[in-house]
């Protein structure tokens, strides 16, 4: 599988990628308050759960987005031979990279090509000095949390707030100590 960095004329063969997932299972937040007037502690769980039947989930064409964040992008790389089959974009902020996207195409998936993009994504950001690489995933995307967690990413945090669909964010990180 080759990797390059990405080109205008990539846009569009990007964003025509099947994202599109189908789970079994998810990520629920739990958060309890202790009891006791007063008391300030307050637990928060994250458990993996079983659904009751296979859930297909769908995502929009990110076209237009892709081509707003063109000029933008700190790192954007392509997977494929001839034809894209996946692909990867991140920013850097307080020197960290974010990934904003990372997509596999349906009929490349388990073939290591998400792998391959997240190694490159951090040789990049040893390249650059950066300190970590930092994703947000939504909860329910348990395939891409397992790709994270499989690849070395461990769960930093959470925010309920992150995505304009409702989804919970899980932030997944993976710490560079190359430095």
């Amino acid at each position: 599988m080759q990797l390059r960095l990405a080109q205008l004329s990539d846009i569009a063969a990007c964003g025509a990628l099947d994202a599109g997932y189908t789970t079994d299972h998810s990520w629920q937040l739990g958060e309890e308050r202790s009891p006791g007037q007063g008391s300030l502690d307050l637990s928060i769980t994250l458990r993996c759960v079983q659904l009751p039947r296979p859930r297909a989930v769908f995502p929009p064409d990110p076209t237009e987005e892709l081509e707003r964040a063109w000029d933008t992008t700190d790192l954007w790389i392509v997977a494929g031979e001839g034809r894209a089959s996946g692909y990867l974009c991140a920013d850097v902020e307080r020197g960290a990279a974010h990934i904003t996207r990372i997509v596999v195409d349906r009929q490349y998936r388990r073939n290591g090509v998400g792998t391959q993009l997240l190694s490159a994504a951090r040789a990049w950001a040893v390249e650059n000095n950066l300190r970590c690489l930092i994703a947000a995933v939504p909860m329910k995307n348990y395939p891409a949390v397992a790709l994270f967690r499989a690849t070395g990413y461990r769960i930093c945090g959470y925010n309920e707030l992150h995505f304009d669909t409702g989804d919970v964010a899980l932030y997944l990180g993976h710490e560079i100590r190359d430095k």
